[in-house]
Parts: C-alpha cells; sequence; structure tokens
C-alpha cells in the first residue's frame, strides 16, 4: 500500500498544523501550546489484573486522595492558567462504585460545563451500574473507550473470568448510547490476540453489534512491566493493519495507537508506505500526530516528548506526575508537586525545559528519517538503530 494526498480529508476530522518538514518539528511543536490535554487518574487501584497491563499492578498512595470538591477546584485551576483542550479520565478503574465512581461523574460534568471535549476510558466491569448516574446527571460524553481484547475466550485468558459479559450487558443497555457521543471499543494489540482468525471473529462480531461500529487499536505499549511473550512482531502487526485495512469502510472509526518500542521495524514499516511519517502527520489540538491511513483508518503516535510536552497527568491525591513515572511502582516519589500549590508554574516551565533537553538528545542517526517525529528516538526496539549500530 502506498499512499495517496489524503491531507483535506484529515483536516476535516482534526484540527491542528500540517507538519511540512521533519526539520521544521521544533518551531511547529511551538507554534501550538503546551498542556493541551489533562489526563485524570481519579484512583490508584484497578479491580482488574490484566496480563498486558504496561501499568504497575499496585501503586503505594502518598497523601490523601482528593475529594469531589478538591477536583472542582483542580479542574477549574488548570482551565483558567491553561485552557486545555480536552479532560480524560483514564488509568486505573475510573468507574468503581463509591467515591471513585463520584468524582469522575464530577470531573466530567465540570469539564463539560468549562466547554472541554471530556471522556473516560474503563475496562467497563461497572458501566452498567454507572449509567444510571451518567444519565441523571445530564451528562454526554465526547467519547467513551471501553476495553475488550478479543472474543470472549480471548478476553477472558487477558483481562479474566466474567469481564466480557459485564462488557456485554453494559453494550445491550439501552441507556449506553444516550450517554456519550462516540463509543469505541478499546483493543491492545499483542501477540496473543493478534492472529488473524482471531481478529476476523471479532470484528465480525463488532460489525454484527453496532450499528456504528468504532475501534481503537492501542499496539502493546511493551514496557518493563509486560511480559516479553506478548510483545509484538513486524509481521504480526503488518497482518492486523491488512486485516483492518480490509474492513475500515466498514467501521465508522478506527483508529491505532503507536507507542515508541510497540514495532521494531517502525521506520521500515513508514519507508515502505504502510504507516505514514514526516509531512504526511498533522498535530490535532490536544498536541496528538495523526495520520491516515485509509477509509475511517488512522494511526496516532504517542511518544514520550509529545505526552510530556502537551498532556499533564494529575495522580489521585492532586500531583502532577510524568509519563515515564507512571511505569514506577512507588509514583509518589515521583509526583512532588500539587496542582494547587503555588509552585505550578515553576514546575510547568521545569518540564518544558526538560523536554527540549530531550529535543537535543536525539540519536543523531535518527536525523532525516521520516519516522522522527512518531517516536523522537525513543523507539528501544528500532530494527534500524540496530542495523546502524
Amino acid at each position: 500500500m502506498k499512499y495517496t494526498n489524503y491531507f483535506n480529508i484529515l483536516s476535516s476530522i482534526f484540527s491542528g498544523k500540517f507538519t511540512p518538514k521533519v526539520e521544521l518539528m521544533k518551531s511547529i511543536i511551538k507554534d501550538i501550546k503546551p498542556f493541551r490535554s489533562i489526563s485524570i487518574m481519579v484512583n490508584s487501584v484497578c479491580n482488574l489484573n490484566c496480563w498486558h497491563c504496561d501499568i504497575p499492578e499496585k501503586y503505594k498512595p502518598g497523601g490523601r486522595m482528593l475529594s469531589v470538591n478538591q477536583w472542582i477546584e483542580v479542574i477549574r485551576k488548570l482551565d483558567e492558567r491553561l485552557n486545555p483542550a480536552l479532560v480524560a479520565v483514564s488509568a486505573r478503574e475510573p468507574l468503581m462504585p463509591g467515591a471513585t465512581r463520584k468524582k469522575t461523574v464530577k470531573i466530567i460534568q465540570i469539564s463539560k460545563e468549562l466547554g472541554k471535549i471530556a471522556g473516560i476510558v474503563t475496562n467497563g466491569t461497572y458501566l452498567k451500574n454507572a449509567l444510571s448516574e451518567f444519565v441523571s446527571s445530564d451528562i454526554v460524553l465526547d467519547y467513551l473507550d471501553v476495553s475488550l481484547e478479543g472474543p470472549k475466550a480471548i478476553d477472558r485468558k487477558i483481562r479474566g473470568r466474567g469481564h466480557f459479559d459485564k462488557v456485554m450487558a453494559a453494550i445491550n443497555d439501552d441507556r449506553l448510547m444516550k450517554i456519550t457521543d462516540k463509543f469505541f471499543i478499546s483493543f491492545t494489540l499483542n501477540a496473543h490476540n493478534c492472529p488473524i482468525h482471531v481478529m476476523r471473529e471479532f470484528i465480525e462480531w463488532m460489525l454484527d453489534t453496532f450499528d456504528e461500529a468504532r475501534l481503537a487499536v492501542l499496539v502493546l505499549y511493551p514496557n518493563v512491566n509486560v511480559p516479553e511473550e506478548l510483545w509484538l512482531t513486524d509481521e504480526q502487526f503488518l497482518r492486523a493493519l491488512e486485516l483492518l485495512l480490509s474492513v475500515s469502510h466498514k467501521f465508522a472509526d478506527i483508529f491505532i495507537d503507536v507507542f515508541p518500542g510497540s514495532i521494531p521495524g517502525l521506520r521500515d514499516i513508514i519507508e515502505t508506505g504502510y504507516l505514514p511519517g514526516d509531512d504526511e502527520l498533522i498535530r490535532d489540538k490536544t498536541g496528538m500526530l495523526w495520520g491516515y491511513i485509509d477509509e475511517n483508518l488512522y494511526v496516532r503516535y504517542e511518544n514520550l516528548r509529545d505526552l510530556t510536552r502537551y498532556q499533564i497527568r494529575v495522580t489521585p491525591e492532586g500531583k502532577l506526575i510524568m509519563p515515564r513515572d507512571l511505569e514506577k511502582e512507588d509514583y509518589r516519589c515521583h509526583a512532588k508537586f500539587a496542582v494547587m500549590s503555588d509552585r505550578l508554574e515553576e514546575m510547568l516551565n521545569k518540564v518544558l525545559k526538560e523536554v527540549d533537553a530531550l529535543d537535543r538528545q536525539v540519536n543523531p542517526l535518527c536525523a532525516g528519517q521520516r519516522c522522527l517525529p512518531t517516536c523522537m528516538g525513543d523507539n528501544f526496539r528500532c530494527s534500524f538503530l540496530r542495523r546502524k549500530q
């Protein structure tokens, strides 16, 4: 597959700056304000122990978690200081019953009142029970991502017994589509669920189940918390991509999330035209890089520098935490500044200086490569760099 001119199509869907050349990336980035999205980690626990999870199973909380009213203050302060485009409640499980769910509902409610794009990423276990609270609050999410890892038998192996049935109970509830504009099934592509017969069965189920099927394919992020047996090879990814290409016209949306390290041969795959790179990418108003692949099929690249420059993640205690520190079990050692403190501006300026320093440390071998904007040299599995070195 080779690329055609798709900029007009993609720019009508995502607002952002067109990236004309790799060497101009830094100036283009400066044209978009930093800290465009707020990612809320509303609690420190999850009810599942998924095989592929890239966040440590247990955190050691440091300090008291924020109350509902304190979360309102945090969102208002971040809006006043930064005017972000998006507020997302994600990581761990935001719909757990009790205080966690009340906080999630209020965070979304206040974010919508402030005019933000607002959505939730959930494993879906408690979604059906949460529907009444969203309906009674008159909340309509901009998007809702619910996790399934394939057909029932595969999902059970990855996420545990009963998960698939609980998600299906929510999907079959008539109230579900009343609380969200867009509903995505979030599928973490890994070595266990990528066989074509597994994906084909899952895709056929989706097309039979939804009037407007939307699929978010999260290509496994293979950090130190993920068993190596789940890491994808280039061949596995390409076979999955070919299948997605063949069915994309039947979906309302499919987007593929790619992280540095997800695909060893990312550079070669971009060079041969299977994925977009360089001047085929645009940056949306949240700071993320997108590219068009085929009808209703897009890719979003998420690298450490972009996440650090454009995203603020807030811990359950109301402190800022950097993306890479999420991989560490004892995150309280790395989340040092409270959003509500007088030192917020100092912390944010420090973050930007650190990202600028990272930009200057990119491997010289990456210079001029069409893949550079997608990972900025952070693909620790990069087969191109291994060949050169």
